[in-house]
């Protein structure tokens, strides 16, 4: 019995060490974020490097260089709805009220109708810059602008829905659907 008693003892202090272990620190008031959550500056510093990356890789002519500043305007517009966007989705996600389906909805629209009007105004200052670009640049400008838009996740994506229609990654593939 008095084996069975150190034994039980031993094993709720290991288990209540590992538990205390396990916990994360609280951060601290004055602390940067924690790893994996970028802050604001942190997306305009990338939003900096962007457009930087974007007009040193098309090697713009001075004239080409008048252009560019609606291009980078509305291209900073779009970075600062996606920070926007990303600062709401963190705050809802720290509630634990769900949104009901007019919510969503609304939510959505709201999205579609900001990302519409950023992506007008982005075409409407493209325009004239694409218009003085060489076919080098024409080339090149569309692998420089898809670099700032959701990164690898659109290829995952992608990639996995092909492997659902192929039944994994070295699956057998799938018949397709009866239309």
């Amino acid at each position: 019995m008095k084996t069975f008693a150190i034994f039980s003892t031993a094993s709720a202090l290991a288990l209540a060490a590992t538990i205390a272990y396990a916990q994360p620190a609280p951060p601290s008031a004055g602390s940067p974020a924690p790893r994996g959550q970028m802050t604001r500056a942190d997306f305009d510093s990338l939003t900096d490097a962007r457009v930087a990356s974007i007009q040193a890789g098309l090697k713009l002519t001075p004239d080409q260089q008048k252009l560019w500043p609606p291009v980078e305007k509305a291209i900073r517009a779009m970075a600062t709805t996606r920070a926007e966007r990303r600062e709401a989705l963190r705050e809802r996600a720290s509630r634990t009220e769900r949104p009901d389906m007019m919510q969503r909805l609304e939510r959505g629209a709201a999205f579609s109708s900001k990302n519409a009007e950023n992506l007008n105004a982005l075409s409407t200052a493209m325009k004239p810059l694409w218009a003085s670009l060489d076919d080098r640049q024409k080339k090149l400008l569309p692998v420089l602008m898809r670099e700032g838009r959701e990164g690898r996740m659109a290829e995952w994506r992608h990639r996995g829905a092909e492997m659902m229609h192929r039944g994994g990654p070295q699956g057998q593939q799938a018949p397709a659907p009866k239309q």
